[in-house]
């Protein structure tokens, strides 16, 4: 089996699972306490895309590995004004129109159940996100280079950092589980863009990730 579909067969069983990370409100003690001790990163790039995309309206954005469309909807509700989230898993597809629905938004939010790198597409983008996409992809470096040439501004992207104690769970997990797993250190991520052609990068670690914005000339 393919690591894709590896991948594929752990989102649509553990899709309903990622989607509530982004839903504290709703979440008892012990969640919550997991979620400060491990998961802090998750809400912190969350926030961090948005305020990377908050000084201009109407932006155009790509979402690569969109899950459930919880960042699309947020960017709509900031001021994007044409969003496109693509998935390979059906469930994650099914969860993002759902949300924009109820929230009114999918006049501006379009979701495409496909692979990222089979589609083309007919436009290109003010900015490309990549938030959570890395963690399952063997070669960043052949994502990227796609998203350089249809990104006109700016690359978004997370990466999962290589020696952190939430590992010590997480590996064993996704290895029971049979999802791959890859972890990175700045000098890997570095030479992932330089590879794909993108020079202007800044890298940030945020705990559990690395948090990256690359701006496009």
């Amino acid at each position: 089996m393919k690591d894709s579909e590896k991948v594929l067969a752990f989102f649509e069983r553990w899709a309903g699972d990622f989607d509530r990370y982004y839903e504290a409100a709703t979440k008892n003690f012990l969640s919550k306490s997991l979620d400060f001790l491990f998961r802090q990163s998750i809400q912190e790039r969350f926030r961090l895309t948005l305020d990377e995309c908050a000084s201009e309206k109407n932006l155009s954005v790509l979402d690569v590995g969109c899950g459930s469309g919880r960042y699309d909807v947020a960017l709509a509700q900031q001021g994007a004004s044409s969003i496109v989230g693509i998935d390979f898993s059906p469930k994650m597809i099914a969860m993002a129109n759902r949300l924009a629905q109820r929230n009114r938004l999918e006049d501006r939010c379009r979701f495409l159940n496909q692979d990222f790198l089979n589609v083309n597409f007919n436009e290109t983008f003010d900015v490309t996100l990549a938030i959570g996409l890395f963690d399952y992809t063997r070669e960043p470096w052949v994502y990227l280079e796609k998203m350089k040439r249809l990104t006109k501004r700016k690359i978004i992207a997370s990466f999962p950092a290589r020696w952190r104690l939430r590992n010590a769970i997480r590996v064993p997990r996704l290895k029971i589980l049979n999802c791959p797993l890859y972890f990175y250190t700045p000098a890997t991520i570095a030479q992932a863009f330089q590879r794909a052609g993108i020079s202007n990068f800044t890298i940030n670690n945020i705990g559990r990730d690395y948090f990256v914005s690359a701006l496009l000339p």
